[in-house]
């Protein structure tokens, strides 16, 4: 039953992802905000949503901060991890989706455990086993049927939003490897991405001229301005970690192909994204290279 459950909540984390995704779109299409101030508002409210329930766990919580005090560097690695990893992730995320669209968009994000495997092997010094060859491969056709529908002199995908794409894909590939010896130290999951989270948003005052919050509480954006903070972001990431504890990391990374499909099919529901055959065939390349180290494993 556990597991069961797990698989639904992983899944479900996924859809709130991906719904998220589609939110930013609509955001954009009445809104004059740049991807940075929706960064912003984001990273700065759900972080500080996050900061409070980790704080609800006073074990988890002091034991992170206990941590993190005994070796004051690991403060700094936090900082690189909400900066560098999770700040610039959602900034070129929201940068996509603004130029070509949530579907488009979350697909070429899911590039994302290719560079995983090619940075590991790399860093290792070590050829990757068959299933990551395979992930490598599949993900570099799928991304290049999206994009250009099998024609390398033409773009069906803007050049804008594919280079924003790739980069928030490279982002989330860091911060998936990055802060590994954080949790080796008993950092709390939620400790750690709540905090790297606030102090992400914090650094995004720095890059926006005149920020005014106000705008964000307007009668055509507050929904999305929710969806995407409660739903998008805490309930998504409450969702994944409950569903983590009772999966092994190849049911985790089959169920999380969830966002890139729904994606594709809540783009579809809401503003009529379609894509043609072949760059239909090369979307689910890329769910497959998610999914191919864990099917050629077993």
């Amino acid at each position: 039953m556990k597991r069961s459950l797990a698989l639904i909540f992983v899944g479900l984390a996924g859809i709130f992802w991906a719904s998220s995704g589609v939110a930013v779109q609509d955001f954009f299409t009445h809104s004059e905000k740049s991807a940075m101030e929706l960064t912003n508002i984001r990273m700065c409210v759900a972080g500080a949503i996050l900061i409070i329930m980790s704080a609800i766990r006073r074990k988890n919580f002091g034991l992170s901060v206990k941590k993190l005090n005994e070796s004051p560097k690991l403060w700094l690695d936090v900082a690189i991890y909400g900066i560098i990893g999770v700040m610039f992730m959602q900034f070129t995320y929201f940068q996509g989706i603004s130029i070509g669209g949530a579907a488009a968009t979350t697909v070429i994000c899911y590039t994302c455990p290719a560079m995983v495997v090619i940075w590991e092997s790399v860093y290792n010094k070590k050829f990757p086993r068959l299933g990551e060859v395979l992930a490598v491969i599949l993900a570099m056709i799928g991304v290049f049927l999206l994009v250009t529908g099998g024609n390398p002199t033409k773009l069906l995908v803007p050049l804008g939003c594919v280079v924003w794409s790739l980069l928030s894909g490279a982002a989330f590939a860091f911060s998936a490897i990055y802060p590994k010896h954080l949790f080796a130290k008993k950092v709390d999951a939620l400790f750690l991405t709540g905090v790297g989270m606030f102090i992400g948003g914090l650094s995004t005052f720095f890059l926006i001229e005149n920020w005014n919050w106000a705008e964000f509480f307007g009668l055509e954006v507050l929904f999305d301005v929710i969806w995407i903070i409660i739903f998008g972001t805490v309930a998504a990431f409450l969702s994944f970690n409950a569903g983590l504890k009772f999966l092994t990391p190849e049911e985790a990374s089959i169920t999380v192909t969830t966002e890139p499909a729904a994606s594709v099919v809540i783009s579809w529901a809401v503003f009529g994204t379609k894509f043609g055959l072949i760059e239909s065939f090369g979307i689910i390349l890329v769910l497959l290279a998610i999914i191919a180290p864990s099917i050629v494993k077993k």
